[in-house]
């Protein structure tokens, strides 16, 4: 049988010939819940509500990936799509947006990256293209909208909320909340960056084993942003660097994403 969202895909790619979307046009062989796209050269994929209710406005999460992950479709999605199935997840129907970076003339992400490490960031830019043409073309709640990502993603998830939170964002007012999971910044200013992210709602997660992306940060953050209602760190003794097939199973997590709000609908930068 089929499932809601592919039903719904020969309808997405009548609305795409209608109003001209033609960068949401195929749905992939190898996530066929999902539908790829492109945006400044940078390929993405969308994945809708498994079944949308007319007149009703979607969370959004921006989810991005792990060192190399993004170079084979395939491959990505075979991590990432249990998560985005799981029970926990499903409690909150939702749009999802993962952008794909092709790292295979950068595999160590120097200069193809999310942002948050020493070099590159460009495709920064890029994730919140894609971000703002599946919000615009799609059923968003402008108010509702969250960035999470693991690994070198947890490194752009702290430089996204510097740089879009919807509180004090400096390139824009995006994000409702952040979800960084082993994680960090390797360039910003802890105590800058604590006073900007002061009441900003973030959850950073990290394991306490974890011997390739150090602690540092997060602990940083932590003490400085100790006592702020709306940050919570999570360090698991139990755990090394992979948190995420752990916390991204569990159901608090995504509850306490969804509950957050923005102050006012997201704004992006123009361009």
């Amino acid at each position: 049988m089929l499932r809601p969202t592919r039903l719904l895909l020969p309808v997405l790619l009548l609305l795409a010939i209608v109003f001209g979307v033609r960068h949401l046009l195929q749905p992939g062989l190898a996530a066929p819940d999902w539908i790829a796209a492109e945006v400044n050269g940078m390929a993405y994929d969308v994945r809708l509500p498994a079944a949308p209710v007319p007149g009703r406005r979607y969370p959004v999460v921006l989810y991005l990936h792990q060192l190399a992950m993004g170079t084979d479709r395939a491959t990505l999605h075979t991590q990432i799509d249990p998560w985005f199935d799981s029970a926990a997840f499903a409690r909150h129907p939702a749009i999802v947006v993962v952008p794909r970076l092709d790292q295979s003339h950068d595999p160590g992400g120097r200069l193809v990256n999310f942002g948050g490490k020493r070099t590159g960031g460009a495709d920064e830019v890029n994730a919140i293209d894609a971000l703002r043409a599946v919000v615009t073309r799609f059923p968003a709640d402008l108010t509702r909208i969250y960035v999470t990502g693991n690994s070198m993603g947890g490194m752009g998830t702290w430089d996204m909320m510097l740089s879009y939170n919807a509180w004090t964002g400096t390139r824009g007012r995006i994000f409702a909340a952040g979800l960084p999971l082993a994680g960090a910044h390797r360039t910003a200013d802890p105590d800058d960056a604590a006073a900007r992210l002061r009441g900003v709602p973030i959850w950073a997660i990290h394991g306490a084993r974890d011997p390739e992306v150090s602690l540092d940060w997060d602990r940083a953050m932590a003490k400085r942003l100790q006592g702020q209602p709306n940050f919570r760190y999570t360090e698991d003794p139990a755990l090394a660097h992979d948190v995420w097939d752990t916390w991204y199973r569990r159901p608090e997590v995504w509850d306490w994403l969804f509950a957050q709000r923005a102050p006012a609908p997201a704004h992006f930068p123009s361009g």
